[in-house]
């Protein structure tokens, strides 16, 4: 660009105060997104570079609905659950089993940048912060998109059917990146907050199954205990779980509404503490 403008007498450097606020912010915005999915490809590689992690997290979705379809569908009371579709039934919490075991696995990338330096080299770079923490996000849903995708696929083979259809299909994928989004959130506040590694592992490890198991995967909300149901109706994958159970079992009935309700405010309210979190962290860092 030097050469030629000196090369050329007619050509010269045109100052930002040349280019109007709309084209300065439409370029800022370009800049940000080039960030986000070339850190995002950062971790697309280092997944397929161990094909045997990235065969695996793909299909164990599946393997947990065949072992529950085949395994434990008979020993399952019916009249509890409410419906004689078993698969059908615990299709939703194997999606959230899912979602919650790749989210917290999914924060370890950003744990091992921040003890092992890189986040510091990255904060040292002429980026948005958030760019980083978009990043994993993305990365993220693409990866339990595929593997809710694969999933989805093999309880149709298995003879589970969509009472909502195709549209209800896109409504299931919306929930779990609602959810995505909000447990990804959650994690990555966990790993900013953490002094150390153990305590992340610690944590999530009391956490991780508690989470699952105090929600409707398994067990319809009403046949709770009390103590148990009111965990439950506190627990953001209650709500996820029941919005794709809807989906799966009754088709559009007026609880998607409120389901969809509660998942969005618990996913705001979780990616602001995931974003206070990671500005508090990278702020003192910065400084």
């Amino acid at each position: 660009m030097t050469e030629r403008a000196m090369t050329q007498p007619d050509a010269a450097v045109v100052p930002d105060e040349a280019f109007s606020p709309a084209e300065l912010q439409a370029a800022g915005k370009g800049e940000w997104v080039q960030e986000v999915l070339a850190l995002a490809r950062r971790w697309y590689i280092q997944l397929i570079r161990d094909p045997l992690n990235l065969a695996f997290s793909v299909i164990q979705p599946a393997i947990w609905l065949i072992f529950f379809g085949t395994g434990i569908a008979k020993a399952i009371d019916k009249q509890v659950i409410g419906t004689d579709n078993y698969l059908g039934f615990v299709l939703p919490g194997i999606i959230a089993f899912t979602v919650v075991t790749n989210s917290v696995t999914g924060a370890m990338p950003l744990l091992w940048d921040k003890e092992g330096g890189y986040l510091d080299k990255l904060l040292s770079m002429p980026i948005a912060r958030s760019s980083v923490i978009v990043s994993r996000f993305v990365f993220q849903l693409g990866l339990v998109t595929a593997q809710v995708v694969l999933l989805l696929l093999v309880a149709l083979a298995m003879g589970i059917s969509v009472a909502s259809g195709i549209p209800g299909v896109a409504a299931i994928l919306t929930a779990d990146a609602l959810l995505i989004m909000a447990l990804t959130a959650a994690s990555s506040a966990l790993v900013y907050r953490a002094p150390t590694h153990g305590t992340f592992f610690a944590v999530t490890g009391f956490l991780m199954l508690p989470l699952l198991f105090l929600s409707n995967a398994f067990v319809p909300v009403d046949a709770m205990p009390g103590w148990m149901e009111a965990v439950a109706r506190a627990n953001p994958l209650t709500y996820a779980i029941e919005a794709m159970r809807f989906l799966v079992l009754d088709g559009w009935v007026k609880g998607l509404l409120p389901a969809f309700a509660t998942l969005t405010a618990f996913a705001a309210a979780l990616l602001a503490l995931g974003t206070y979190e990671f500005r508090r962290h990278t702020g003192e860092r910065v400084n």
